[in-house]
């Protein structure tokens, strides 16, 4: 019987124990406590969603993200539609925000089509920011990466300057644009940027603005093609660098076009851009700092879903200008590309 009894007294506390234990989760389901991220054992997880899996560029945002990741004992998921898709980005934040994860960056390939799944993130607790392409108007937190039009805007400026060397200011010059996905503010802004910087400076005709949807042989391809098909063209702005990532092999039209006078302006500085830009197939580059995109996005990220301050909207970049007096340079600080 005093057995019996003091079975019962041990169960009893064992019971008391377990619910003391358990009482902030249990508040937590009534809706009387909220539990904190910094309450709970298992790590932040963020999710980096860009444009694709497929485009190079990400690389150097990839590489400094996991590495902040790890600093901040944050678990990291890279994930995107493999090439550029606007409609399937967003079933990938749908996922995402069906999972709970802690924080969304994205790359936005239609700022329209994002705009509402970004809000359903936001109304799910789920801290919102954006990377390399923004998306105005939206709930997210905070833009980090390059001032796109004023990016556009130095290229468009030292397209003005090459064309008045060549003493060319009082001559029109049809001109073609590549850009990647035509619905892209990133993209756009730079465009803006561009044709505002030469207005009423040079006489350029925009004849054509042709897409490659951020695709490197599809954007060689493109170029060749309108080359082949449009000969007087004088001059070509590439909002993106996609045709220089392969082998400039591949563009036997445009490196004859580049010989015989052509005027081209690129953005990025990757290091394939450079090499192209080296043997003639752009006298000025724009380039973004995609190390510092994945570095500050997975930090300032990881202070919005602890409460911490966030210094700002829009988290600039900055930017690199490059032409023949510091190509040699830039390709002595950069990483070669292995394009499989």
């Amino acid at each position: 019987m005093v057995r019996r009894t003091l079975n019962l007294i041990i169960l009893c506390f064992f019971f008391c124990a377990v619910y003391l234990i358990n009482l902030p989760n249990l508040q937590a389901i009534s809706g009387g406590v909220k539990v904190s991220p910094l309450s709970r054992k298992r790590p932040l997880v963020i999710a980096i969603v860009p444009k694709s899996l497929d485009n190079p560029v990400f690389v150097d945002a990839k590489e400094t993200a996991e590495l902040a990741a790890r600093k901040q004992n944050v678990q990291l998921e890279w994930v995107a539609p493999f090439k550029v898709d606007p409609d399937a980005q967003v079933k990938v934040v749908e996922g995402l925000i069906w999972r709970k994860v802690d924080g969304i960056a994205i790359s936005c390939s239609d700022p329209e089509k994002m705009r509402k799944v970004i809000a359903r993130a936001v109304a799910a607790n789920i801290k919102v920011a954006t990377i390399d392409a923004d998306c105005p108007d939206s709930k997210r937190i905070f833009y980090c990466g390059t001032d796109n039009y004023k990016a556009g805007y130095a290229c468009g400026e030292a397209m003005v300057r090459i064309v008045a060397q060549k003493g060319l200011e009082n001559q029109v010059l049809p001109t073609a644009i590549l850009t990647g996905g035509i619905t892209a503010h990133n993209l756009n802004e730079r465009i803006r940027g561009f044709k505002e910087a030469a207005a009423g400076k040079i006489k350029l005709k925009y004849t054509a603005t042709l897409a490659c949807d951020d695709d490197t042989a599809t954007g060689a391809k493109v170029v060749e093609s309108y080359i082949k098909g449009h000969p007087e063209t004088r001059a070509f702005y590439f909002s993106g660098g996609w045709a220089f990532f392969g082998p400039t092999e591949s563009m036997p039209l445009y490196k004859k076009w580049c010989d015989n006078g052509g005027l081209a302006v690129s953005m990025d500085t990757f290091y394939p851009v450079i090499q192209a830009a080296q043997e003639g197939f752009a006298q000025v580059l724009v380039g973004q700092d995609f190390r510092k995109m994945g570095e500050y996005t997975v930090n300032y990220l990881v202070c919005a879903i602890k409460g911490l301050p966030v210094p700002n909207q829009y988290i600039d970049t900055g930017l690199e200008i490059a032409d023949h007096s510091n190509f040699g340079q830039l390709l002595k600080q950069k990483k070669p590309w292995e394009m499989k």
